[in-house]
């Protein structure tokens, strides 16, 4: 488990975008420690890289809330969730 702090140093995104992401959903599975401060792992790390990527295409915070949903929602979405990909904004 990694701090926000190290996620910044690591992907050079800012801790407000992290914040900011993690309030719109977008990375649903952050934990916190005995006294709240965020702890990442290693699949946290790919989510953010993950959403990086879909920034980059010009995908729209709410199509990747909506991704998320998707994904938390489970494998019958899979689908939809390639539409959405085959879609994309690039």
């Amino acid at each position: 488990m990694i701090s926000i702090k190290e996620v910044t140093e690591m992907t050079g995104i800012a801790a407000s975008t992290l914040r900011y992401y993690e309030s719109e959903g977008l990375l649903p599975f952050v934990k916190r420690d005995e006294n709240g401060k965020r702890l990442y792992d290693q699949e946290d790390l790919e989510w953010v890289h993950f959403i990086t990527a879909l920034r980059a295409t010009g995908m729209p915070i709410a199509q990747i809330q909506k991704y998320v949903y998707l994904f938390k929602e489970g494998d019958n979405t899979i689908a939809e969730r390639k539409m959405m990909m085959l879609n994309c904004y690039c």
